[in-house]
């Protein structure tokens, strides 16, 4: 009996002593403490290091502001504006979709069923929280085109043991907005009480289904990643677990070109798998979650709608953090007398239509405007997955303090600069979007801004739309990039003296 005590309490040291490695690995620090304080795993001295860590992200009920992550309201608002913003772009936007989730249950659980199914969404069917249902996949329609089509799944193709509100489901159909990357609709429209559903496949883990965007383009891809991680805090994945299946919703029978393989590994422990795996069965599953998707109406990231003045979003800086974290990408600055320079060179590979835009004509004698200032550290770089490992890629964009380049999916490496940086779009071509993601990140952006200073080139490149800014290539004035470029260097070094360390 001893003997047996004794081995029982080596086992409870090894287990407990896991959890310590598993936790404090899993998540950047500022994260830990709130994962502690709404699901305690740990019971440590961590908690009681600092008073000012935060306890709550922000969407919680009873959460103060000065206990939440991101204490410090936005930069640069007005007061009218501040909970517009932190609605709009900001941990407001999952208390509004956490609101939705409890009032919209699709699937209700019978009071004497044993495997209690259950769907909750929130509006438009743009994420769905389900337990125990089932999808039968035994006719799969797959085709070429399109990689979400509307009519996959039919009459009792897809349910649960449970009583399904049909008119709260009607009333999610928005015309233009169901299908595709913007809602599941389209997929659960069908969804079905039955009372003993037949499966040849039961899948205990959880399962998340994600719709993606473009796996060549990072901009798009993000758009899927970020709202993977909205979707864990909706489904109040608080401490971040990696042990589910990702499961990629793809029909198509054309194969899915992914750059950003790696960065899966940011969020679960398992390869990324495919619907069309299970096609032929019918498939239980114990827990699934449909995730928020790359281009929801009035979404995150793109198609967000957010007010012109304010900059820096809480959720938005603890995703980067987050990422940074899971790919071990680490901050090896600031350098004492050194502003660290990253010039993001476009490649000039051709695009379908054999055109290439958006080259800078003069590049090299933009090179030689930064090279002749004191004190930058410059270094030019393409990021190609052939040449370039992605986690290089982040890491040398998180240990910029300015990052040049012109409009392109690669400027969503903004997202992964320091606090002090400056995210330097050198032609925004009068689009927002990287402007808009530098100001989630709460980067400081700039823009080229006076069109007498720059000359378009190679009109005959202009014939795919004439009239978009996309399609053109540019040279620059030096004296006017030297002046943006002191400009940017001044604001950094004004930071980096208010600033210590965000790391």
């Amino acid at each position: 009996i001893a003997s047996s005590s004794m081995l029982a309490r080596h086992v409870i040291l090894i287990v407990c002593s896991v959890s310590v490695v598993r936790c404090y690995n899993s998540l950047p620090w500022e994260h830990i403490n709130i994962a502690e304080h709404q699901r305690p795993c740990l019971q440590h001295k961590f908690n009681q290091t600092k008073k000012d860590k935060p306890k709550c992200w922000g969407y919680e009920a009873g959460c103060d502001e000065l206990s939440r992550y991101e204490p410090r309201w936005p930069r640069d608002c007005e007061t009218h504006e501040l909970w517009r913003f932190w609605e709009q772009g900001d941990f407001g936007y999952v208390r509004n979709r956490l609101n939705e989730l409890e009032q919209l249950q699709i699937c209700k659980p019978r009071k004497n069923d044993v495997t209690k199914s259950s769907m909750n969404c929130t509006g438009r069917l743009q994420f769905c929280q389900a337990r125990d249902i089932f999808l039968d996949l035994r006719h799969p329609r797959s085709t070429k085109w399109p990689r979400h089509p509307d009519d996959v799944l039919m009459a009792d193709e897809v349910g649960g043991n449970c009583d399904v509100d049909k008119e709260a489901l009607s009333r999610q159909y928005t015309q233009g907005l169901n299908g595709g990357l913007r809602a599941w609709y389209s997929e659960l429209r069908h969804f079905t009480d039955v009372t003993d559903p037949q499966c040849d496949l039961f899948i205990d883990k959880p399962v998340v289904f994600m719709k993606l965007d473009q796996g060549n383009n990072m901009y798009h891809k993000f758009c899927g990643f970020f709202n993977l991680y909205i979707s864990m805090h909706v489904n109040g994945s608080l401490d971040f677990n990696d042990d589910f299946m990702i499961i990629n919703w793809d029909w198509s029978n054309v194969p899915y070109n992914n750059y950003f393989e790696a960065s899966w590994s940011a969020f679960s422990k398992h390869q990324v798998g495919h619907i069309r795996d299970w096609f032929g069965k019918r498939v239980c599953f114990k827990s699934a979650v449909f995730s928020f998707l790359p281009r929801m109406l009035l979404g995150l990231f793109y198609n967000a709608m957010l007010g012109e003045n304010c900059s820096g979003s809480g959720m938005m800086k603890s995703f980067s953090q987050f990422f940074l974290h899971r790919m071990n990408v680490t901050q090896k600055g600031p350098i004492p007398g050194k502003i660290r320079v990253t010039f993001l060179q476009r490649s000039t590979k051709p695009d379908y239509l054999g055109k290439v835009y958006r080259q800078i004509v003069n590049e090299k004698d933009l090179f030689k405007v930064l090279n002749n200032i004191p004190g930058f550290q410059v270094k030019v770089v393409e990021y190609h997955q052939d040449t370039m490992s992605f986690k290089d890629q982040i890491s040398m964009s998180h240990n910029s303090d300015i990052m040049i380049g012109m409009h392109g999916a690669g400027l969503t490496h903004f997202l992964f600069l320091p606090p002090w940086a400056v995210a330097f779009e050198l032609y925004n071509c009068q689009a927002k979007c990287y402007r808009d993601l530098a100001r989630l990140r709460g980067v400081r952006h700039m823009t080229w801004s006076r069109d007498d200073k720059l000359t378009t080139h190679n009109a005959r490149e202009r014939e795919r739309d004439p009239e978009n800014r996309r399609y053109w290539n540019f040279s620059f004035d030096l004296e006017e990039f030297r002046r943006l470029v002191l400009e940017a260097r001044d604001y950094v070094l004004q930071e980096l003296g208010r600033v210590h360390t965000e790391l």
